[in-house]
């Protein structure tokens, strides 16, 4: 029997999402709606079914620039570090069944677009956990390996930190000749978090795209608790932070923990309270993020993280070289 894709409703897919545990909090329809407001792009929330089973659920965004048009999964420019494909009801299966449900699915989603929208160009990042790529790689895609550390919490806070570095060690038990305060603030510490993180790539000379709106756009209708700013405040007035993403099982230091001249080590001491208050929330992992890139990847690694992959997974139409072109061509 083939696998049957269409689109479903909003209430449906997040039913299908809270199943899935390749599934994030951008994959929520809420998420998927504001992604699309903000990039310009038509949402397609697609699920594959064998009769009545669903086996899988891919949000796929299309856009078009004149006469071209391209599929992205997430799209660029928004800082969604993940999306893509999420299986479902496959742990049961033998392989052989498993791995031939998968394909059909996969094939089932690209074609429904391709006849749709014709797309001359395709770019999907997998969500952390999705580790076959297998039936993109038979459609010619190229497939990227991508990396992230993830910290395991199920753990207790004096088992954790005792896994840190000691420099790590030092600094978050260290006293510091300031007051200081840690912790989770309401939406208006977005705004601050944003801003600081634009001029932190204005003194660097890059851009930085992603706006305090689409941010509380999604605080606003993800549900309570999936978008959770961290603020470090020295005598009272701000100095740092981050936007934590956040499911059931897992935290993550979405956007900000930009380097500050601030007298107290302040990314260190907020990601170390995230952990802890994570942990209390029951939270099994905080993803950090920055594996990738070569000036911060160290740091990071500090805080004895598991090195993860996800995939970056790339077609166009006329060769890659052309695929790379239109994918700039769209940021």
């Amino acid at each position: 029997m083939s696998v049957d894709v269409r689109p479903v409703d909003e209430d449906e897919w997040n039913d299908l999402v809270d199943q899935s545990s390749q599934a994030t909090p951008f994959h929520r329809a809420e998420a998927v709606g504001v992604v699309a407001e903000h990039a310009g792009a038509t949402a397609h929330r697609l699920v594959g079914f064998k009769g009545n089973e669903p086996v899988g659920l891919f949000p796929v965004f299309t856009i078009s620039k004149g006469p071209v048009t391209a599929a992205f999964s997430p799209p660029p420019d928004l800082k969604v570090n993940y999306l893509g494909p999420a299986l479902l009801n496959s742990g049961k299966l033998k392989r052989r069944k498993r791995d031939r449900r998968h394909r059909r699915f996969v094939d089932g989603v690209l074609d429904w677009v391709e006849e749709r929208d014709s797309p001359s160009y395709w770019h999907v990042r997998t969500s952390v956990g999705y580790d076959d790529t297998r039936p993109f790689q038979w459609r010619g895609y190229e497939v990227e390996p991508k990396y992230t550390y993830v910290v395991d919490l199920e753990t207790t806070p004096d088992e954790l930190i005792g896994r840190f570095t000691g420099d790590l060690r030092n600094k978050l038990r260290g006293e510091y000749d300031v007051t200081y305060e840690i912790g989770e603030e309401g939406p208006d510490a977005i705004d601050s978090i944003i801003e600081q993180t634009h001029e932190r790539h204005r003194e660097q000379g890059e851009s930085f795209p992603v706006t305090a709106t689409f941010v509380r756009d999604l605080a606003d209708r993800l549900p309570d608790g999936a978008i959770r700013p961290y603020v470090c405040r020295v005598d009272g007035e701000f100095v740092g932070g981050l936007v934590d993403v956040e499911s059931d099982d897992c935290a993550s230091a979405w956007i900000g923990g930009v380097k500050t001249d601030a007298p107290v080590p302040v990314n260190d001491l907020v990601e170390w309270q995230l952990c802890r208050d994570a942990m209390e929330r029951g939270r099994s992992s905080f993803d950090m993020f920055g594996a990738n890139h070569e000036r911060i990847y160290s740091y990071k690694a500090k805080f004895a993280p598991d090195l993860v992959t996800y995939y970056r997974l790339q077609r166009g139409s006329a060769g890659m070289n052309v695929a790379s072109k239109l994918y700039k061509r769209f940021r």
